[in-house]
């Protein structure tokens, strides 16, 4: 009589035995929910639930889902907190045209996010399609467009803050309901914050739809790119034990259009990277004394002279 069958994997413990009271290897349940919370138990036994597979279930992995829980209860707390007292307009057709590279790349992802758990749930993969939103709003979401949105927050354009405001909303709503089913307490409770006067509860709340139109594999190509300088200059400055207080200085050496697609974006790699002058061009040279790296195709050179002692640095190798 049925279309579908979906077989559940047994819970283990670390041993691999199966859970049972007669051997004292299982856990009361509403011990782990006084402890970590219940969404966050929830979460963590689908992230480690792979599809066929039995589960080798220990404590120690609840403490992931109890750290995205408060990752998504800061994020959100962040963003009511640089709001004024209501809601930024709602996301449409006329401010999309104004928005920042990094707004396009955010919905990109979202849309692209919305579209593989849609397909996910199709296949039965629970746990592929929680670790989905749980990459999504960990590493794009709150690692790095907040860190993008704050200058904009703080900035004197208030036309351009609206936007970001705007985005960061319409971002954690929609992933607030892709959240819901698994996590009830937690989104219930956000929504009522970030929900319109004419809205009820979130357990009432329509399913979200992934547009295509807004998935852009050229401004993810983009923002990557940006991303991944971020990320290399800041591991250069760290493995070289840079005071995060001195700025440094940087040249890119790499293709034209590469290099113009990163110049667009300055801003962000001086507040993010904590640089000076910045060079690039497919003719740069490389500055004497300096730290070197490639990405993609991009030379990377970060002087180092004035910015640490080189003789010490030196004899420390």
């Amino acid at each position: 009589p049925f279309s579908n069958v979906y077989f559940t994997g047994i819970i283990r413990d670390e041993e691999g035995q199966k859970m049972s009271k007669s051997l004292g290897n299982s856990p009361n349940p509403l011990d782990l929910f006084e402890k970590y919370g219940a969404d966050a138990v929830r979460v963590s036994i689908l992230m480690i639930a792979p599809q066929g597979l039995d589960i080798l279930f220990s404590e120690n992995k609840l403490e992931q889902g109890r750290n995205f829980m408060n990752k998504l209860w800061n994020s959100a707390r962040f963003i009511l907190m640089n709001m004024e007292d209501e809601l930024p307009p709602i996301l449409n057709d006329k401010n999309k045209l104004k928005l920042d590279s990094t707004d396009q790349w955010i919905l990109s992802k979202l849309n692209r996010t919305m579209h593989e758990v849609d397909h996910a749930y199709e296949k039965y993969k629970m746990n592929e399609a929680i670790r989905k939103v749980y990459d999504f709003i960990w590493a794009d979401f709150c690692d790095w467009y907040i860190e993008f949105a704050k200058t904009r927050f703080y900035g004197d354009d208030m036309e351009d803050r609206a936007i970001a405001q705007s985005v960061s909303v319409y971002v954690m709503r929609e992933v607030l309901k892709l959240l819901h089913p698994y996590c009830p307490f937690i989104t219930e409770e956000l929504w009522a914050h970030f929900k319109t006067s004419d809205e009820g509860m979130m357990i009432s709340t329509p399913w979200p739809t992934a547009d295509s139109n807004m998935i852009k594999d050229n401004i993810e190509n983009e923002i990557q790119i940006l991303m991944d300088v971020i990320s290399t200059v800041r591991n250069i400055r760290a493995s070289l034990n840079v005071s995060p207080g001195k700025e440094a200085n940087l040249t890119i050496r790499g293709e034209d259009d590469i290099c113009n697609a990163l110049l667009k974006h300055k801003d962000y790699l001086r507040r993010l990277a904590k640089l000076d002058e910045i060079q690039l061009g497919k003719e740069q040279k490389k500055p004497p004394k300096s730290a070197t790296a490639v990405i993609k195709g991009l030379e990377l050179f970060v002087p180092l002279a004035g910015l640490i002692d080189i003789n010490k640095e030196i004899g420390r190798l």
